[in-house]
């Protein structure tokens, strides 16, 4: 049912899954999924918008069909279409409505809904203090909290390179998106705390996304410490990205033909903090070939040293692996 409402389109971009974020996007150039969401988009020159994915999820457990029916996903949406589904996936007596239906209110509305259904109080939730969008001055004041605590619980998180863009009517493909979002976020909350992960310890984070004929790679080494942490470089080389076919045959690896400068680096982390990284694959092989179909697997390693009297972080802090897909998608 779902399958042919955005066919025949050309995708601008994808980005990779759950986490999500995997992060909230313009429509026109990147996916609006969990930074962590490590979902699969095939790559070709005629293939399904990123959103359906995200539709074909609804779709498993609700008839989304006269919302989306007709609708091109870059569309803006209409406010009667964003109560309908609401009241569809999240709430049947939903009776609100967002103060507009830019970007910041219709994300802000999904934080008030995220808050409402699991018996939180939106304005009296602790964020980050940190600065998370590089346009965060242009999001108004009266958003800047929810929108927070929507980045926080992966509802929406970014357009990619840190970038919110707030004004912007909502499109039907990231309202597919969103409502998926706020839906999982509901369900999470609901599941036990990772205590190994809220305190203590770092992680690694990762998205990939497809674009221009290119894989482009977002990474961070996130702290969740309560202190500053201060970590360790053996070399100018901070991370290493190695990528391999279905059959384990290494294709790309970052380090490969660059030199490193060979001194010890330091780098400090504040609590809630990150550092980040990016890399950027054009898909062509060891060989010097093209790739264009099959599925890869992207690891990604943060390549902090430990001295003798340092303190030891174990692999799963430092590493990440991201699945996805290179194919032509069927009509």
């Amino acid at each position: 049912m779902i399958k042919n409402l955005f066919r025949n389109t050309i995708v601008a971009g994808a980005l990779c899954v759950t986490l999500a974020i995997p992060a909230f996007v313009n429509a026109s150039n990147i996916q609006p999924v969990a930074a962590d969401n490590e979902m699969v988009v095939p790559v070709a020159d005629k293939l399904k918008h990123w959103s359906e994915i995200y539709i074909e999820q609804l779709s498993k457990n609700h008839d989304v069909d006269f919302v989306f029916k007709g609708k091109g996903p870059d569309s803006p949406i209409e406010l009667e279409d964003f109560q309908s589904l609401v009241k569809l996936i999240i709430d049947e007596k939903y009776d609100n409505a967002p103060d507009s239906l830019s970007r910041e209110a219709v994300v802000n509305e999904c934080a008030r809904l995220w808050a409402e259904k699991t018996g939180n109080d939106l304005d009296h939730i602790a964020v980050i203090k940190m600065i998370i969008y590089e346009d965060t001055d242009k999001i108004s004041a009266k958003y800047n909290h929810g929108v927070t605590v929507a980045y926080m619980k992966k509802i929406a998180q970014g357009i990619g390179s840190r970038i919110f863009n707030p004004k912007p009517v909502v499109t039907y493909g990231e309202l597919a998106a969103l409502i998926s979002n706020t839906e999982q976020a509901i369900a999470d909350e609901s599941k036990p705390a990772d205590h190994s992960i809220a305190i203590g310890r770092f992680e690694t984070r990762g998205t990939c996304e497809l674009k221009d004929g290119k894989a482009v790679f977002d990474f961070e080494l996130m702290s969740h410490f309560e202190k500053t942490k201060e970590i360790k470089f053996g070399s100018g080389q901070q991370f290493e990205l190695t990528i391999t076919d279905n059959n384990g045959k290494e294709v790309y690896k970052y380090s490969d033909g660059k030199f490193f400068t060979m001194a010890l680096v330091l780098k400090s982390i504040k609590p809630g903090e990150a550092l980040k990284w990016q890399d950027i694959w054009d898909l062509t092989d060891k060989d010097g070939n093209k790739l264009t179909s099959g599925k890869y697997k992207a690891e990604i390693e943060i390549m902090v040293i430990s001295e003798e009297n340092d303190e030891k972080y174990d692999e799963s802090q430092l590493t990440k692996v991201i699945d996805f897909t290179l194919g032509t998608a069927s009509n």
